[in-house]
């Protein structure tokens, strides 16, 4: 499998699939790996659009998981894969915990990202939750069945159980400080106050039986805080790109062709201003 190294040297795993631009650039969930968006990416119309999924220190194929664990050092984990691969503007998809992660790229990088998708995507704000909770998920490092107890209620239909037992392998082999790694980042981090400054068009998925991140807490913490924003819904949990995984490639399709759009307009704008 294809690497990159970050600034600090750290390895970074990939794969690309398709043809771009435009280039979308997925990136996992907490215990998760780029594996977990290959029924979504399968869906996809490849001749179209070039779909490159990224596995995170310790995660999937990238080696170690000692991090960097920061927002400033998963930036430059996601913009060295772009590097990569000669994405010089690319739209970010989130999951879950990188739904913040790539937040924080955007407004750190508005000349990379050109778009958002923020799939059950965790707020920008600070989160708490219980201690012993934490110690429940870490402690389930190295088993796969208790991955896999851990996974199951937060699915609310049938599910392809092929692509549910690769998550739950691959969930097994994140070593813990990877596992704590990520969760401190996703949980400490804050910079909800800079969301207003973000003027980028964004789509927040949501699942209409997700009591991780409901539909209301995604509407107020994401979706109208940046002025671009709209909220698509679907009939489904927490997991989306498990349990829907055609429905959310349409999702990044018509997403895309919007971008076009917007983007043909911004330059025929532009066009019409030098030559009143």
């Amino acid at each position: 499998m294809p690497s990159a190294r970050t600034t600090d040297g750290v390895e970074i795993a990939y794969r690309s699939a398709g043809s771009g631009p435009p280039d979308v650039l997925f990136a996992h969930g907490w215990a998760g790996s780029g594996a977990y968006f290959d029924e979504t990416i399968a869906a996809l119309d490849l001749d179209r659009v070039r779909a490159t999924t990224v596995d995170l220190s310790g995660h999937g194929d990238s080696p170690g998981g000692d991090g960097p664990w920061s927002l400033d050092g998963i930036d430059d984990a996601l913009i060295a894969i772009a590097d990569e691969v000669g994405a010089e503007r690319f739209v970010a998809l989130g999951f879950s915990m990188s739904g913040k992660f790539v937040q924080h790229l955007a407004l750190r990088n508005p000349d990379r990202v050109a778009g958002l998708l923020l799939v059950a995507g965790t707020q920008a704000a600070a989160l708490q939750l219980p201690p012993q909770l934490l110690d429940d998920w870490y402690g389930r490092a190295g088993s796969v069945d208790a991955m896999r107890e851990l996974v199951r209620p937060f699915l609310t239909g049938p599910v392809d159980e092929a692509a549910f037992e690769r998550f739950c392998e691959s969930a097994a082999r994140v070593p813990r400080e990877a596992l704590e790694g990520t969760m401190r980042v996703t949980l400490e981090g804050d910079f909800a106050d800079d969301l207003a400054s973000l003027n980028l068009p964004t789509l927040v998925v949501a699942g209409a039986r997700d009591d991780l991140f409901t539909v209301e807490v995604l509407r107020a913490t994401i979706v109208e805080r940046i002025e671009d924003a709209r909220l698509a819904i679907v009939d489904c949990g927490h997991e989306i790109p498990l349990e829907r995984p055609r429905e959310l490639a349409a999702l990044v399709e018509s997403f895309l062709a919007g971008l076009a759009t917007h983007g043909a307009r911004e330059r025929a704008r532009a066009h019409a201003g030098r030559y009143p």
